[in-house]
């Protein structure tokens, strides 16, 4: 997919979750636009990118997140975040963000000490 068409389908969700007025949707559709439009930072218009294989650094994660950099490398350690190594840091596939957005969502009391964590 084009990263400008992508970027426009963002923009196109965000505004149709802001319409909703419902403040749980809107949050959780901006949190997933600044993941993704995070991992499209530098990248022209007309540039080909796969979905699947977008990917954000450990200080991006955290910017994302909400979180220091140095937890967000505890969560991989620990394997409550898949990531895979490059040089002396670590890539995460945007797509295995949902699932800790999604909890902090789900849970909003959620602290980051037990973020990624899937509640029974």
């Amino acid at each position: 997919m084009r990263v400008g068409t992508l970027r426009r389908r963002l923009a196109a969700a965000l505004g149709a979750a802001m319409r909703t007025r419902e403040a749980d949707g809107i949050s959780l559709v901006a949190d997933r636009v600044k993941a993704t439009s995070s991992a499209l930072a530098g990248l022209a218009d007309d540039a080909e990118v796969e979905i699947a294989e977008l990917e954000l650094s450990t200080r991006a994660v955290a910017s994302v997140l909400g979180y220091h950099p140095e937890h967000v490398r505890r969560l991989i350690r620990s394997g409550r975040l898949r990531a895979r190594r490059v040089g002396g840091d670590y890539r995460v596939l945007v797509d295995d963000l949902w699932p800790i957005i999604v909890g902090r969502h789900r849970h909003p009391r959620l602290s980051a000490s037990t973020a990624g964590q899937h509640p029974g």
